[in-house]
């Protein structure tokens, strides 16, 4: 009996040795000195120096008239929506290169002597824009060209369709601003400023069987957009 307690006990201490063994191993893994770290701190996993974010937003769009050509006609700018895809290739943690697809739509109030209409306006905006992100990515600043590759602006006059023209030129410049709540959800704004003037027509009338065909007003204006909203990052 005692030689059995004896083995009992030596297998005992040496299953304990061992056990020390392997959690002074472990802890030699995940702490201690590594690559010049001091002792103490926990080594965690790196993110990849190269990596992509995606996200879907949502948000206002505010589209504002600067100039106008002609003396004769008036805008009047109102607010509309917005809803984006974006896309972000990121170098590191302070740097990235983003890019979105973004549908608006909206409407502009034009007056020209006596008539007033309301006109619709849809595009699609895409920007390519540098961005720096401080504080640990919470707050981050773009800049950048912003290509309409889509702007349309019509209204209806006596049942009739009539366009406008483009609101918003194919070349534009962006400044933006986002603040991150969280991991997953953003509040941002944008202003995008118009690098040349569209050209537009307004207050025109189609042929009747009783009227000829009348040309509205030719001018040209320069826009620009103020949006804000939030976009959720997955």
């Amino acid at each position: 009996m005692t030689k059995g307690i004896k083995a009992f006990v030596v297998l005992g201490a040496m299953a304990v040795m061992m056990l020390l063994v392997g959690v002074e191993a472990k802890a030699q893994c995940t702490c201690g000195s590594h690559h010049g770290l001091e002792e103490g701190y926990t080594i965690e996993p790196q993110k990849k120096r190269i990596h992509t974010e995606f996200g879907l937003g949502i948000g206002a769009v505010y589209t504002g008239i600067s100039s106008i050509s002609s003396s004769y006609v008036f805008a009047k700018p109102r607010f509309g929506f917005q809803g984006h895809l974006d896309i972000a290739v990121c170098f590191g943690k302070n740097f990235a290169i983003e890019t979105q697809v973004a549908y608006e739509g909206g409407s502009i109030d034009v007056i020209r002597d006596n008539l007033e209409r309301r006109v619709k306006t849809r595009g699609v905006d895409i920007p390519v824009m540098a961005s720096l992100r401080l504080l640990n990515n919470r707050i981050r600043i773009s800049t950048g060209p912003l290509i309409a590759v889509m702007s349309n602006a019509e209204y209806t006059q006596d049942g009739e369709v009539y366009y406008l023209g483009a609101v918003s030129p194919t070349w534009n410049w962006a400044a933006a601003i986002g603040v991150r709540l969280g991991k997953h959800w953003m509040i941002n704004a944008r202003y995008v400023h118009a690098l040349q003037n569209t050209t537009n027509q307004f207050g025109g009338t189609k042929a009747t069987e009783t009227e000829p065909a009348k040309a509205g007003e030719d001018f040209e204006m320069r826009s620009y957009k103020i949006s804000a909203g939030i976009t959720l990052f997955f």
